[in-house]
């Protein structure tokens, strides 16, 4: 029976479309270093892998992106592709990071004491057997509304997202003192002043 342990070495793979939806699903911007904070559990954090795929319109996406990566994640990307449905002469968009997914954990693997993914997707499946064969621990975190019953049954322990939402929601942002950001008064440019956003979401 598996024990955590302030030593044990964990990677944590977030599937980004699935948990963001599900963050919404939720009412909540979620706060991803946060989420990584909660699921480490004070083991060490080897790696934080975060999966998305982006378009040219991606531009808040991409922010979100760098603001990742600076803080620590290492991103993958695939770039979403559109197709045309011959039978209904309808335009689709396809992405999948799935495979991406799957090899970013196995190359890890004999670094590792526990994998930690955060997907609902039922693909998963035989990925989590196929980590858990070879005697490291597996662990899944999701939206329960949107995960496999399958993919719950082969991991070695579950979290519901819902049951973190307090400890992982994104904190509004701490009162600032603007004094010294405002112009002088009977200045016109106070009127176009605003204060900028410094939260991410996509």
């Amino acid at each position: 029976m598996y024990s955590p342990n302030p030593n044990d070495r964990i990677a944590i793979f977030i599937d980004g479309e699935n948990i963001h939806y599900s963050a919404k699903h939720l009412n909540m911007r979620l706060d991803y270093l946060k989420l990584c904070k909660k699921l480490a559990a004070g083991r060490r954090l080897v790696r934080s892998y975060f999966f998305t795929a982006v378009s040219n319109q991606s531009e808040g996406k991409i922010d979100f992106i760098n603001f990742l990566k600076l803080n620590g994640f290492t991103v993958v990307t695939r770039e979403i592709k559109s197709f045309n449905d011959m039978d209904s002469n309808a335009r689709n968009i396809r992405s999948s990071l799935d495979m991406d997914m799957a090899i970013g954990v196995l190359e890890l693997l004999p670094y590792l004491d526990t994998v930690i993914l955060c997907t609902g997707d039922g693909d998963f499946r035989a990925l989590v057997e196929a980590v858990g064969r070879r005697g490291v621990h597996v662990e899944v975190c999701a939206l329960r509304e949107m995960t496999s019953t399958d993919l719950i049954a082969a991991s070695d322990e579950y979290t519901d997202l819902a049951t973190l939402k307090d400890e992982i929601a994104l904190s509004a942002p701490a009162p600032r003192d603007i004094r010294n950001d405002l112009p002088p008064p009977g200045n016109d440019e106070i009127d176009s002043y605003k204060i900028q956003d410094t939260s991410f979401d996509f």
